[in-house]
């Protein structure tokens, strides 16, 4: 994230919970995270207006510290209050199998 970004969104404010079956699997603070909605590609930040979004099987992109995570969800919801982000999914894994995400 620029030092423009960090400065006017406040970076690595962002709090952000992936909850599923088995409990919390994660709870970090971040920079922004970017999700595939029923309506589209989407990437929050910090202070972004609250929004209620049904989440499609996809990867979700972490970024904090220029670092990027990746994790692959099955669907689910995602509730942002501007300053947390919490994910609801049936599933969650920190690897990608191609084979597994393209059903082979």
């Amino acid at each position: 994230m620029s030092d423009f970004a960090h400065a006017f969104f406040g970076g690595g404010n962002l709090r952000l919970k992936i909850f599923y079956p088995n409990g919390l699997f994660l709870d970090e603070e971040v920079d922004i995270v970017t999700v595939r909605t029923v309506e589209g590609e989407m990437g929050i930040l910090k202070n972004r207006a609250p929004i209620i979004a049904k989440l499609r099987v996809d990867k979700i992109i972490v970024k904090k510290f220029d670092k990027k995570f990746e994790y692959i969800i099955d669907d689910g919801f995602l509730h942002c209050d501007g300053e947390n982000v919490i994910i609801l999914t049936e599933d969650v894994k920190n690897e990608i199998n191609p084979h597994e995400y393209l059903g082979g």
